[in-house]
């Protein structure tokens, strides 16, 4: 009775294998780490894994530790994976600690690994541990993420985060100029600083395809009215964008009338927020 107990719990706890798995681990002289993108928004550091596929570090500008797997190899929908942490060494790996556990969705993206547990598994590599994910396939297979010639590479990575810029694209990807109401020019105090947090991002992120610029208006007057107001107002925030040194060639202009409002409703708060322009960076 008690090893058929012990038995039922050991199957509770984790997906039965029918075979040892199959190790997919880079050898000490295949081993290796290389950064594949270091840049003031992105550093990546990626490590191929033999017969596998890879395993990528991602750190964007102002954003945690990203952690992502792909392979070649193809898994049915709801196959079960333990994100394990072993020892590594000359022996058979022992395991230290499950990390984490997930199914996969069956297309090329395997499952979402957490920022926080991307920050586990970037630790335990620092430490010395080697992480590995287990498929419950029918064929089980671990694939490992060797430590080897991970340190140096990592403080190549390291130096990369600590010099991103400040803001993530998404941080400045939308900029609003605000208006008086019937009026279709901004006050000097807002030309000379709504886009300065954007435009220091382009300074050091040019990467943008096209930049939209969309006038808007409020709605207290004829809608033939706002969007001829809107049209004016964009067009006017156009020869702002070009004075201060964007490129014309990057710039769209659309106008929206009432029809978009950033805030339902009525009162002098809600027309205030709905008196902009909006300038959105593309990429």
């Amino acid at each position: 009775m008690l090893r058929t107990a012990v038995a039922f719990l050991m199957l509770c706890a984790s997906p039965a294998l029918a075979a040892a798995p199959a190790r997919h681990l880079a050898s000490l002289d295949e081993s290796s780490w290389v950064v594949t993108e270091s840049s003031a928004a992105l550093c990546r550091m990626e490590h191929r894994i033999p017969r596998f596929g890879r395993a990528i570090f991602e750190r964007e500008a102002a954003r945690p530790v990203r952690l992502r797997l792909e392979t070649t190899r193809r898994f049915d929908q709801g196959t079960n994976v333990e994100l394990r942490v072993e020892t590594a060494g000359w022996g058979e790996p022992q395991l230290r600690e499950v990390l984490a556990r997930y199914e996969t969705a069956g297309g090329r993206r395997l499952f979402n690994i957490s920022a926080a547990v991307a920050e586990q598994v970037y630790g335990e590599l620092r430490r010395g541990f080697q992480p590995g994910f287990l498929f419950y396939a029918d064929a089980p297979l671990i694939a490992s993420l060797s430590i080897v010639r991970f340190g140096e590479v990592e403080a190549e990575f390291r130096r990369c985060g600590a010099a991103l810029y400040r803001d993530h694209f998404d941080d400045v990807r939308i900029t609003s100029i605000y208006f008086e109401p019937d009026h279709e020019f901004a006050s000097l105090q807002q030309e000379e600083t709504a886009f300065d947090r954007m435009f220091a991002y382009l300074a050091v992120n040019p990467g943008v395809r096209e930049i939209v610029v969309t006038g808007h208006a409020d709605k207290t007057g004829q809608a033939c009215y706002n969007e001829g107001l809107s049209e004016r107002r964009a067009w006017y925030v156009y020869d702002l964008l070009v004075m201060l040194g964007i490129d014309p060639n990057l710039l769209r202009v659309a106008y929206a009338g009432e029809s978009k409002p950033a805030r339902p409703g009525n009162g002098d708060r809600i027309h205030a927020a709905n008196r902009r322009v909006t300038v959105e960076l593309r990429r």
